[in-house]
């Protein structure tokens, strides 16, 4: 789903070029008009229809590359999902492994036996339980258990420890995983606001540009509706609520 900011700028974009397009031949016949008296000989007067078409194009560009910035963003986002939820599937087996395993080794050894593996509970952190499972795993082999207080309850070490490094390097596999998605969502956020701030200046001046052409065509309706918003960056003052009586200075580009 679009972000809220880059669909507010996306609509007057939109708005600003269907008024440019529409009226590009009636700005260029009043800049004639007006000009036309006044070249010396010699002189042409700009083709102001060619000019309004060609930044039209140039807005509408800039708006698809903002767009197509906030789409790869927000798709990023979306993977994350799945990497977050594969951590946490292994945090929890790992943390309940261990839960269970201490409980095991209180009830066949004593909570002396358990106090010199398991030095502290099982830690929420998933980074933290990583580490301790493989403490745990390196005390399983050093500590000599003493005998089992019932019959048959042995447990067989190199087993458990190795199964506690099994599920500890999985863990730690989806970590590098989330922390390769929070560095990739990092960069096309940066990307998008980058994409944003430049299309926020591009339509400040096509957007007051055309206006101002329209005031010239005698257009002052239309040109109050594509001027650009002097305290939402990227928006119509129309678009915005605005009126010149209620105008403010602008503010900075969102992050």
């Amino acid at each position: 789903m679009a972000s809220k900011q880059v669909t507010y700028r996306q609509k007057s974009a939109s708005s600003v070029m269907a008024s440019g397009e529409a009226n590009a031949t009636i700005v260029a016949e009043a800049v004639t008009a007006l000009l036309q008296p006044l070249a010396k000989k010699g002189q042409q007067v700009p083709d102001t229809g060619a000019l309004v078409h060609l930044l039209c194009a140039a807005l509408d560009a800039s708006a698809n590359k903002m767009v197509a910035a906030d789409a790869a963003h927000e798709a990023e986002l979306g993977d994350d999902t799945a990497v977050r939820t594969a951590r946490d599937n292994a945090h929890a087996a790992l943390r309940e492994e261990l839960v269970e395993l201490r409980e095991i080794v209180v009830g066949a050894y004593g909570s002396q036996a358990a106090a010199a593996i398991f030095q502290g509970a099982a830690p929420d952190d998933p980074v933290v339980l990583a580490r301790f499972a493989g403490e745990v795993a390196d005390h399983f082999e050093k500590n000599k258990l003493p005998p089992p207080r019932l019959k048959g309850a042995k447990l067989d070490v190199a087993e458990v420890a190795a199964s506690l490094r099994e599920k500890r390097d999985v863990l730690e596999q989806h970590l590098k995983s989330v922390q390769r998605e929070v560095r990739e969502a990092q960069k096309t956020l940066a990307e998008r606001n980058a994409a944003v701030t430049a299309h926020d200046a591009l339509f400040s001046g096509i957007a007051t540009a055309l206006s101002g052409l329209l005031l010239i065509a005698g257009k002052p309706e239309l040109a109050a509706r594509v001027k650009p918003s002097s305290r939402r960056p990227g928006e119509t003052a129309e678009e915005a609520g605005e009126s010149p009586e209620t105008a403010s200075p602008a503010s900075p580009p969102e992050k």
